[in-house]
């Protein structure tokens, strides 16, 4: 399976601040997922990588440096560009844009993404840590 995360309203509530659980979240996705976990974020986009800088304030030392693990995409202006949709995946995001909603719809693929609100539930990691690590 596939993992693909945004940053920006989903392992950091804002710019000064990390999710709660962020760190147990990246920790159980890349404990289960070690090979298949991709950047779907603004932070990596264009060839330019800044994922590790923009969380390395944020996180502990011991998660930053699983960062690495963590595989590059390339997308152009829709983040379901970089999707593999013959994969099974999870996309993590906070937003979704109306083409890429359309996208997913056209391969059957709405359920695999996740909309991560943590101005609705600030604990919503913890619950989605619980998930990938029951996943079987």
């Amino acid at each position: 399976m596939n993992i693909y995360l945004d940053i920006d309203g989903v392992l950091l509530v804002n710019e000064t601040h990390a999710a709660n659980y962020a760190d147990d979240f990246i920790q159980a996705v890349l404990e289960k997922y070690p090979d298949s976990t991709y950047w779907l974020t603004t932070h990596n986009w264009k060839g330019e990588n800044r994922t590790k800088a923009v969380l390395a304030p944020h996180l502990k030392p011991e998660t930053i440096e699983l960062l690495d693990r963590i595989k590059e995409s390339e997308w152009g202006e829709l983040k379901t560009d970089a999707i593999d949709f013959d994969q099974d995946f999870l996309w993590f995001d906070d937003d979704l844009w109306p083409a890429e909603l359309k996208t997913l719809e056209k391969n059957e693929a709405l359920e695999q993404f996740v909309m991560v609100d943590l101005q609705k539930d600030p604990d919503m990691l913890q619950k989605l840590t619980q998930v990938i690590k029951s996943n079987a």
